[in-house]
């Protein structure tokens, strides 16, 4: 086997785009650019830089302050809620109840933790990516996100993409003292490192090669994680994630929480009149003195026999808190986040309440696990070619093992299991993967205790037979559990 490619039957000419290497960086940094307003916006959306609030153009300066006040950030719980549920704790096929030896290459390269920036990734910004590339003393796995990278994918289905380019620095100089970035270009054979002047894309005469080196895949080593599949060549990367199309409705909220907090701020409480009361003015400046101070502590007063005191009903808050309520629940509707994650409030609900109130959430999760799990697959391929593991790199039958996080309590589920074990017959051991929270090496630790406690046993066995003292048996391994047969006792066959 010479490659990857030639495994999986790929032509890595496939193709009638940009040939030569600065070409095909130039149509990928122009493709970029298109993408890179987009996914800006969703950016600065997730850091909490939103769009500002409409105001009055007559409005006063202080009225500013509430726009920054009003930002209610709600786009980030709606990722991490779906991520946290996301989680790779095994590599196996049927053959193998244990993790395939390729296994070990990601708990190497730390990718236990990182796969969470791999579902953050694709989550906010609709694409997320994993490089793979030979190392010493084994392959190396990277992380990025489409504001680092960016692909070329002529085929949607296609299991690597064309080719793939990423930012290794920024603001470099080159020998003319011109700043520039330099772009690493990623295909089927090796890598380019270039040069390019900031902004200056097209003109593929400034690039500058600054070094290259082959790989020995046979395709580009990236895999894309995407967050929804699509052929709509005009739907921008931005548009597949989850944060893009609840910008509005975060817009509105603020928009909803900005009048909360000014009619909070200046109409909450009742506002105070007078009538007949004589109103000072400033000797110097000539303007109104306000003749009495408003506090809890202090009583209007005046000589006047014509004055009159009143005061106005304080602004009713009510349709403003159910307003913001109700943005609150169509961005959890759209999002498929039960409402309660956003709101919160739920107390005291059965189980099977509790299991309808998730079951979008639920039906979300196991969509993300199917498509990430194709996609981590195709890492732990990449991984075993290129730790010359070409078995593991063909095997097609493994598939990632993910960690239950269905809120389920340890109780109903161990009563549930017990059952399957005692009405189906199912092996106990086979039953452990299935209790919530419970972890491969927790597993693989009780084997190992159960086997010294039956080697423990047998020794026993062994021991009381010995000596000829049957009636010192344990109960485990007598009466009708363990039938002894005569010719057992005496060497027999």
């Amino acid at each position: 086997m010479s490659s990857l490619g030639f495994c999986l039957g790929l032509d890595s000419e496939r193709g009638d785009g940009p040939v030569t290497a600065e070409e095909r960086l130039a149509h990928a940094l122009r493709a970029r650019t298109d993408e890179e307003q987009a996914l800006d916006r969703v950016r600065r959306y997730m850091r909490g830089l939103h769009d500002p609030s409409y105001m009055p153009r007559s409005h006063e300066g202080e009225f500013s302050g509430f726009r920054q006040e009003a930002i209610g950030n709600w786009l980030p719980l709606i990722v991490t809620t779906v991520a946290q549920n996301l989680y790779v704790e095994g590599y196996r096929d049927d053959e193998h109840p244990d993790n395939l030896s390729v296994w070990e290459y990601w708990v190497a390269n730390g990718l236990s933790s990182r796969q969470m920036h791999v579902y953050r990734s694709a989550l906010t910004y609709g694409h997320g990516y994993v490089m793979v590339w030979p190392g010493d003393p084994g392959p190396v796995a990277r992380v990025y996100s489409p504001l680092a990278m960016y692909v070329v994918q002529e085929d949607p289905d296609a299991e690597f993409p064309d080719y793939a380019i990423r930012r290794s620095r920024s603001r470099v100089k080159n020998e003319l003292g011109l700043v520039g970035d330099v772009w690493d270009l990623v295909d089927a054979e090796g890598v380019w490192s270039f040069w390019v002047p900031s902004g200056d894309y097209g003109n593929t005469r400034e690039y500058r090669l600054l070094d290259s080196w082959t790989h020995p895949f046979g395709v580009c080593p990236v895999v894309v994680f995407r967050n929804q599949w699509t052929d709509d060549p005009d739907v921008r990367i931005a548009e597949l994630g989850e944060v893009w199309p609840l910008i509005p409705l975060q817009d509105r909220l603020n928009d909803t929480t900005l009048g909360l907090l000014i009619a909070q701020q200046y109409a909450a409480f009742k506002q105070k009149w007078a009538t007949g009361v004589e109103i000072p003015r400033d000797p110097e400046t000539g303007r109104p003195i306000e003749p009495f101070e408003a506090a809890v502590n202090r009583l209007w007063t005046t000589a006047s026999k014509d004055a009159r005191f009143g005061e106005f009903t304080e602004t009713d808050l009510t349709g403003y808190l159910a307003s913001q309520e109700s943005a609150i629940k169509q961005m959890a509707t759209i999002a498929q986040v039960p409402p309660h994650y956003l709101l919160g409030g739920l107390v005291n609900i059965s189980a099977e309440a509790l299991a309808a109130a998730e079951a979008g959430l639920t039906r979300k999760v196991s969509e993300r696990k199917a498509v990430f799990g194709e996609a981590w697959a195709r890492v732990f391929r990449l991984l075993a070619f290129a730790a010359g593991q070409f078995e593991d790199a063909e095997n097609t039958r493994a598939r990632v093992v993910w960690r239950d996080t269905e809120a389920r309590s340890l109780a109903a589920s161990a009563d549930a299991l017990g059952k399957l074990a005692t009405m189906l017959g199912i092996p106990a051991e086979a039953l452990w993967e299935l209790i919530p929270g419970v972890t491969p090496f927790q597993i693989r630790r009780w084997k190992r205790l159960k086997q010294q406690d039956m080697a423990m046993d047998v020794a026993e066995v062994a021991a009381t037979l010995l000596r000829g003292d049957e009636t010192q048996l344990p109960v485990e391994a007598s009466g009708d559990s363990l039938p002894v047969e005569e010719g057992d006792l005496d060497g027999g066959d």
